[in-house]
């Protein structure tokens, strides 16, 4: 087990209380510093997410996922996004994951009829977790190619993300998420995307959530505020260890 410093375990020693404070404290500051800024988009739009995860075995699982996006809270079509991962688990904290994504992209906030730009994605992953006292820590590399059908031509983009989350959990119901998430592009203007998320979840039932928070993207010339609303689930196919003590 690692160590932790002196400042670092006297924060984290503080009771339940206080480091509950310190996080709403900081969510509500966050909240307060990004819609101060001057975006470039005066709307506010909207991501809407499904999310599951299905456990075949102690070492493989699969991952669907979905998303759509609006311009504005439910109206003007920005994209629609559908993926299927599959995960080798090393340990109980390390998971290797590969992936196929498909979008359809409406770059244009205004009406028109020019056709939609389309991209069928590839990804490898790599995902660690660990807590450091009450705070639940979870880092995602990420490497896409991506293959993108323009009106007059088709172009192969590459890219490296990285995703820090962190999860604290006010009680059995209800958990707070933090995330940042940088883009480097191998093309052209390398640092071309950031999104940074802060959000409130609720455990509906043992193996299903739902989150809604406040997405702020930065990207190229472009400042977005969205809302975000999205449910998951996870199921488990693994056979339960027998415990032969309680027959």
């Amino acid at each position: 087990m690692t160590e932790k410093g002196p400042e670092m375990g006297s924060f984290f020693n503080l009771n339940s209380f206080k480091v509950k404070r310190f996080l709403i404290l900081l969510l509500l500051l966050s909240f307060q510093l990004l819609w101060s800024q001057n975006p470039s988009e005066d709307f506010l739009g909207s991501w809407y997410t499904y999310g599951s995860n299905h456990r075949l075995s102690e070492k493989l699982s699969i991952t669907p996922y979905g998303e759509l996006r609006f311009y504005e809270a439910s109206s003007n079509y920005n994209l629609a996004f559908a993926s299927l991962r599959g995960n080798y688990h090393l340990d109980s904290k390390s998971t290797l994951g590969l992936g196929y994504a498909f979008l359809d992209i409406d770059t244009v906030f205004e009406f028109d009829n020019a056709p939609n730009i389309i991209e069928h994605r590839i990804f490898e992953q790599y995902v660690y977790k660990h807590n450091i006292g009450k705070i639940k820590f979870t880092h995602r590399g990420r490497l896409e190619q991506r293959f993108i059908e323009l009106i007059d031509r088709n172009e192969l983009q590459n890219r490296l993300r990285y995703k820090l989350s962190l999860r604290y959990n006010l009680n059995k119901t209800f958990f707070l998420i933090l995330s940042d998430e940088p883009f480097v592009n191998f093309q052209d203007q390398v640092f071309h995307e950031n999104r940074f998320y802060s959000g409130i979840g609720i455990n509906v039932f043992k193996n299903s959530q739902i989150q809604i928070g406040y997405l702020k993207q930065n990207i190229r010339k472009s400042n977005l505020n969205r809302i975000q609303i999205g449910i998951s689930f996870q199921t488990d196919s693994r056979k339960q260890k027998t415990n032969l003590a309680q027959r």
